[in-house]
This record gives C-alpha cells, sequence and structure tokens, in this order.
C-alpha cells in the first residue's frame, strides 16, 4: 500500500515538475494523469499486490473492532484507579482458520489491539496469544471475529 502510494505520490511530483512551464491547473491535470497511468500500469503486471485491494476492509474490521478496543481501554483504566488488580496470566493457543497470510496479519493485528492480549507467536495453524486475565477472554467473540476475517480476506473459505 505505501509502495503505490508513494508510486503515485513521486510520479505526480516528478510530472509536475516537468511541466512546470505550462500552466499551474494544466501542469497539475497532466501529471495526475501521468501518475495514475503509471500506477495502474504496475496495478496491471503484478506491481501492487493483494494487500492494496485489501486495505478497506481491513479499515473497516478494525472499526468495528474500536468499541471491543475502547471497553478494553476503560476496564483497564477502572482496575487501575480501584487498585483491586487481580490478573491471571495465561499464553492461549488460537486456533486460526485463515488461509492467507494476510488473513493471518490482519488476525493477529485486530487481537493485539485489545487491551490485555497481544499475538507473540503467529503460526500458519495457530496464534499464540499473551493474555494478561485468563478468565475475561471470551472466545465467542474472537471466533466471531476470526469468521469476519476470513470472510473478508479468504473470500470465507475454509481449510
Amino acid at each position: 500500500m505505501l509502495h503505490a502510494a508513494a508510486m503515485l505520490i513521486g510520479f505526480f511530483l516528478l510530472a509536475l515538475l516537468a511541466f512546470a512551464q505550462r500552466d499551474l491547473a494544466e501542469a497539475a491535470l497532466f501529471a495526475a494523469v501521468l501518475a495514475a497511468a503509471g500506477v495502474a500500469f504496475a496495478a496491471r503486471f503484478g506491481g501492487l499486490g493483494a494487500t492494496v485491494m485489501s486495505a478497506p476492509q481491513a479499515l473497516v474490521l478494525g472499526t468495528l473492532r474500536s468499541g471491543a478496543v475502547l471497553s478494553g481501554a476503560l476496564k483497564v483504566i477502572r482496575s487501575a484507579l480501584a487498585a483491586d488488580v487481580t490478573l491471571k496470566p495465561a499464553l492461549v493457543r488460537v486456533k486460526a482458520r485463515a488461509q492467507t497470510g494476510l488473513a493471518r496479519a490482519v488476525m493477529a493485528d485486530l487481537v493485539s489491539a485489545t487491551p490485555g492480549s497481544v499475538v507473540v507467536e503467529n503460526e500458519p495453524d495457530a496464534a499464540l496469544v499473551h493474555v494478561t486475565d485468563e478468565d475475561a477472554i471470551d472466545a465467542a467473540e474472537i471466533g466471531a471475529l476470526e469468521s469476519r476475517v476470513v470472510a473478508a480476506f479468504d473470500g470465507g473459505a475454509r481449510p
């Protein structure tokens, strides 16, 4: 994704310099057309990859997950202020249904975004998650999240 954005901006700036002797609006139009053509050429011949097209899906999943992240952050703040911290840390293995590395990476990112859990190892068949409170883990919520990730990035396919 960053490569495509950098290429688009770079092409635009180079074309803008090349057409500097023209009117600013005309030069900007030529630069935008050339930059878009360069990115389209790269996309057509495999220069962009699947991550560019899946960025909007990851953004939607992250936005949907923001409620759980905010809720977890408030629980941590409430526990810290009450000084009633009884934690039961554990390593939990979560079986992965995602087939592609991108889907597994998005799943690890979404799980790690929640306060109190972080993915420490991500393998093709499972993820090892360190949690600060083993009793607070909701397996149904993780399963629902993984189903959304699999549907968005693996086309709903399950191994």
